[in-house]
């Protein structure tokens, strides 16, 4: 069962993960020339050298160089800020980032796992699949601890089934008795049976599956929550020695922020320019906005 409770959690894992690498598109628009010749192919069998066009709205599918055309990119999936950076010929731009204001054509020089956005999920992947200093302590202790109880259960056991019957009369008439667990009618001796019942008490109270399961469970699930929203550890050791700290320093306002800014307000000053009030307003960007993916 506690086998089956760390695999379920690292099914719900994986699926974070998986939700990271769906940052990139399936589909790529490969250019065949430098005329406006395209074909769509799978994003993951672009090769370093070839070149692939991007248009508005959409992501970039491979890590490159812009070798035609300008436009801004939102590469807050990355950097955690979600101001537009403008990028013309020669400027790098990252898989997942979303092209914004004119299509671009980008020369690869990584795709598919090869990608920055493939490695931060294999970051992940590795630092939940490396054990905790914690988790190393929990499991050398397991081990050991299983035998010890089992001895103490078959101890409890052997003593209840010989000496413990005569020695405390009392004690099995009362587990016994009319109305007990096992009841009277057993094949096996009265000591036997309080025996087994105090031998799988044993078992049950001091069973190290907590031990054992719990620490790589949480580190599994913590790493992978903390992933999804935006914070990554390179291993288990940094998410125990986080647990430490006093102060955090973060180097740069995006990182804090979403990277999805909101309209809060609209506020139309005066009617300008021919806009009388708020609906007017809002149906300018829509308009602009009607051909963008």
């Amino acid at each position: 069962l506690g086998r089956a409770l760390e695999g379920r959690a690292r099914l719900q894992a994986g699926g974070d993960l998986r939700a990271m690498a769906e940052l990139l598109p399936r589909v790529a628009h490969l250019e065949l020339d430098e005329s406006s010749s395209v074909v769509d192919v799978d994003a993951g069998a672009i090769r370093t050298g070839e070149v692939v066009r991007v248009l508005p709205g959409e992501r970039v599918p491979v890590d490159g160089t812009v070798l035609r055309g300008a436009a801004s990119f939102d590469e807050s999936h990355l950097t955690g800020e979600g101001r537009l950076i403008s990028k013309a010929e020669g400027a790098v731009v990252s898989a997942g980032a979303i092209a914004w204001g004119a299509p671009v054509s980008v020369r690869a020089s990584a795709a598919g796992a090869e990608t920055q956005v493939a490695s931060v999920a294999r970051l992940v992947e590795e630092a939940q699949a490396k054990a905790a200093p914690v988790q190393r302590f929990a499991d050398a202790a397991a081990g050991p601890f299983v035998w010890g109880v089992a001895a103490a259960a078959a101890a409890t056991l052997a003593f209840w089934a010989t000496a413990g019957a005569s020695m405390f009369p009392a004690a099995v008439a009362a587990a016994t008795g009319t109305g007990a667990s096992f009841g009277t009618a057993s094949a096996l001796p009265p000591g036997a049976l309080v025996g087994l019942r105090l031998a799988v008490d044993v078992l049950v109270c001091a069973c190290p599956c907590a031990l054992g399961l719990a620490t790589p469970t949480a580190t599994l699930v913590a790493t992978s929550l903390a992933a999804k929203r935006g914070v990554l550890f390179r291993s288990g050791e940094a998410l125990e020695a986080l647990a430490s700290c006093g102060v955090v320093v973060l180097d740069k306002t995006g990182t804090l922020t979403e990277g999805a800014p909101r309209v809060r307000s609209v506020f139309v000053a005066g009617g300008a320019d021919g806009v009388a009030d708020e609906a007017a307003l809002l149906r300018l960007p829509a308009a602009a906005g009607g051909g963008v993916r």
